[in-house]
């Protein structure tokens, strides 16, 4: 896919020379303004030792504008697309500096064009390359084009100052910032028993025979204390901590079912279109937190019912994404990577 850049900005991700614009910065100016009068002073006085210095001062100036050009020439320029994230957070975009060139580059100050946000200060040594984050607001759900970005330099006297303007081809894909304080899934009234009424203190997790003990597994962060498996940690004494492991009876309606659920869209029409969004995306991650096989339908796309990080990538980016251009159904359960974003 290609992108639409500003026209403006490079097109190639390589600063020629040509590339790299300089002027004099506030203290180049003011030392033009002292070679003035250091000039003034050996014309009147008649100074030889005036010219020399004021000549000597005046190469170092145009060597400071030529290095400050070089800091910045020749650099190669890459940038990784972040993590998906949640609207109303932070999108990270992180941009290779990369240096091909024998000599070391110092003190490039790299920011986003227009920001008021400090900027990022970078070293690169010969041959070697720097990585630089910058973070972005992520406003509204899709997908979130990287910021143009300054790069900057007055090294090595700080007399002049050479910058160029880079947009990086990179985006992140945002989800729906999830409701706060979303209702409870909409959970199958067998599904509701099955989570809310325990029947028996050996097996908290049995309502009305809904559910059967399948074996016992190594404990994991986030197992509930009731499921503990004692007899089994009291013959190990105590070394290891296992949890019980509970599947639907064979003759029970959530046996059947396999206590999956699907998400629909079209039963939220009382709420605006976005708040739609938000509240399904609130209800995946309810789902996937609570271990209930979840499916979504969204208009025409249907995902079907499934558990597992990459299902809960694949729903939401359905819903970042529903109404786009890049929305048509199709399985995106392999084609971007998993989310490292909370809410």
């Amino acid at each position: 896919m290609r992108w639409r850049t500003i026209q403006w900005l490079p097109a190639r991700p390589w600063l020629g020379a040509e590339r790299v614009h300089i002027r004099p910065s506030g203290a180049g100016l003011a030392f033009a303004a002292l070679l003035l009068a250091l000039w003034i002073a050996a014309v009147n006085y008649r100074l030889g030792l005036g010219y020399a210095l004021t000549y000597f001062s005046a190469s170092c100036a145009i060597a400071d504008m030529l290095f400050a050009s070089r800091n910045l020439a020749g650099l190669a320029l890459a940038a990784t697309p972040g993590s998906p994230v949640f609207a109303g957070s932070q999108a990270t975009f992180t941009l290779r500096l990369i240096n091909r060139s024998a000599r070391p580059r110092h003190a490039i100050h790299v920011a986003i064009r227009d920001s008021a946000a400090a900027p990022s200060l970078a070293d690169i040594a010969a041959h070697g390359e720097t990585a630089v984050n910058i973070v972005v607001a992520a406003q509204q759900r899709g997908w979130l084009i990287a910021p143009p970005v300054r790069l900057s330099g007055s090294f090595p006297l700080g007399l002049f100052l050479a910058w160029c303007h880079w947009q990086p081809e990179a985006r992140v894909l945002v989800y729906p910032q999830p409701e706060h304080n979303a209702p409870p899934l909409p959970l199958p009234a067998g599904t509701v028993q099955q989570v809310q009424r325990p029947s028996s203190p050996d097996s908290p997790d049995l309502p009305d025979g809904a559910l059967e003990l399948a074996g016992v597994r190594a404990y994991q962060p986030g197992d509930p204390l009731h499921r503990l498996a004692w007899r089994q940690i009291a013959r190990h004494d105590g070394e290891h901590v296992f949890s019980k492991q509970f599947q639907p009876a064979a003759d029970s309606p959530a046996g059947a079912a396999h206590g999956s659920i699907m998400l629909e869209h079209a039963s939220l029409h009382a709420l605006a279109p976005e708040a739609r969004l938000s509240r399904l995306a609130a209800w995946v991650l309810q789902a996937e937190r609570t271990g209930l096989s979840y499916g979504l339908r969204l208009g025409p796309l249907t995902v079907a019912p499934a558990l597992g990080a990459s299902h809960r990538d694949a729903c939401l980016r359905a819903l970042a994404l529903h109404g786009s251009p890049d929305g048509s159904p199709h399985d995106w359960r392999h084609d971007f990577p998993p989310a490292q974003a909370t809410p």
